[in-house]
């Protein structure tokens, strides 16, 4: 069930807090920074823009940075957090560099889903178009969910590929989907979309509260990709072992 797979990585983490602690507070502090001066230089002069593309290539490696070694340590469910674990800074080795090459690789194929249903949204004209490019964004969307736990192989250690995550899945679709697929838009609509929402209909509030939430915001827009790569961790181990975790309804 997809509740045990929640209740398991909220165990994992809980269990390896330290280690989790003292491999992700540099990455974590290092994105802050980056997000925040981004957002001060954004929208002024091309100088600017060429900054922000810049802050963003840097992002997206420490965000890359922190969803590994969160799968790393959590692939590791046996170890003793009381065992004082060493300060992590930033490193790129091997390992590091396949996992952001992957990961680049699925931030394009999302992108190119986002696209596809804005289009569909856009330029739809008749029910026949809008019902296959909203086929194909939906098939799309499953196949970025299966091909997704080739994060956590290679995380695990192992030389994975795309072809590997389409065999792990090949049986549990549906519960890669729902891991990969709605999990993550629920989190993001739940934590990022709903306060939006809320302070838009409130302007009052949201300039009493415009730092407040500034801090927040930014802290959320970070944790939400360890959130989902422990969730992925959990879910990949579950896939390997044959959990029946893995199953969406109950078996006979």
């Amino acid at each position: 069930m997809i509740l045990e797979t929640l209740s398991q990585s909220i165990s994992t983490v809980l269990h390896n807090k330290k280690r989790l602690l003292k491999a992700l507070l540099i990455p974590f502090l290092v994105t802050y920074c980056l997000r925040s001066m981004k957002v001060s230089v954004a929208g002024y002069e091309l100088y600017s823009e060429i900054l922000v593309v810049i802050f963003n290539i840097a992002i997206f490696l420490t965000s890359s940075m922190i969803c590994l070694r969160t799968q790393q340590i959590l692939d590791k469910h046996d170890t003793d957090d009381t065992v004082d674990a060493p300060w992590q800074w930033l490193k790129f080795d091997s390992q590091q560099r396949r996992y952001s090459g992957y990961l680049l690789v699925l931030f394009v194929l999302l992108q190119a889903i986002f696209l596809l249903i804005e289009a569909d949204y856009k330029i739809a004209t008749n029910g026949l178009v809008y019902s296959v490019m909203l086929v194909l964004s939906v098939v799309g969307w499953v196949i970025f969910s299966r091909l997704s736990f080739v994060l956590p192989a290679i995380a695990s250690g192992k030389e994975a590929s795309f072809k590997d995550a389409w065999a792990i899945t090949k049986d549990k679709k549906l519960y890669a989907f729902v891991i990969a697929g709605l999990l993550p838009v629920a989190f993001y609509m739940l934590f990022i979309g709903l306060p939006i929402l809320l302070l838009f209909a409130n302007p009052n509030l949201a300039m009493g509260l415009k730092f407040i939430y500034i801090f927040i915001w930014g802290v959320i827009v970070i944790a939400i990709p360890f959130i989902i790569a422990a969730i992925e961790a959990t879910a990949y181990r579950a896939l390997m072992d044959k959990s029946k975790a893995t199953e969406i309804s109950n078996p006979a």
